[in-house]
């Protein structure tokens, strides 16, 4: 998992892959106040954006994912949530694989210690793997006040 802001998009881009810094481009490029929801192709299939407005829930009622094919760029741009995350082992426990058709496995509760607060402007890249736990209230173990978020979720070919 790497962690960031908007404002340190510029320092990144020479370091990160070609597909991965036209995903952070992106970010410093839009003004998602302008953007409705939905999807948005910014090289085809290779890079595309998804934005969606939604309330934070508790941590116990959002499940921990996976991607295969893609990495997961995940900004918020107004509003703020947990994310829960924990390197994907033999001890996880999948419980319903979406892989074929959309891309995703999900998981039994790992138990993650680990998260990120993001505020609007920061972002998270997940790796294929890493497991994450996204939407999630703010606050001990992901149980605190719920939050009104706009995220975008740039999925990038991995």
């Amino acid at each position: 998992m790497i962690i960031g802001n908007k404002s340190d998009i510029v320092k990144m881009l020479p370091y990160v892959s070609p597909r991965l810094a036209q995903a952070l481009a992106y970010l410093t490029a839009t003004d998602f106040s302008k953007v409705e929801n939905g999807e948005y192709e910014i090289d085809g299939r290779n890079v595309f954006a998804r934005v969606n407005t939604y309330t934070t829930e508790p941590k116990a009622d959002r499940r921990p994912e996976k991607h295969n094919q893609y990495i997961d760029v995940q900004y918020v741009a107004q509003g703020s949530e947990t994310i829960w995350c924990t390197p994907l082992t033999d001890a996880c426990v999948e419980t319903e694989n979406k892989a074929e058709k959309e891309d995703v496995i999900f998981y039994a509760d790992p138990n993650e210690e680990n998260c990120a607060v993001l505020h609007a402007g920061d972002f998270a890249i997940f790796f294929p793997w890493e497991l994450h736990r996204p939407n999630c209230n703010n606050g001990c173990c992901g149980e605190g006040e719920a939050s009104q978020v706009q995220k975008v979720v740039v999925k990038v070919k991995a």
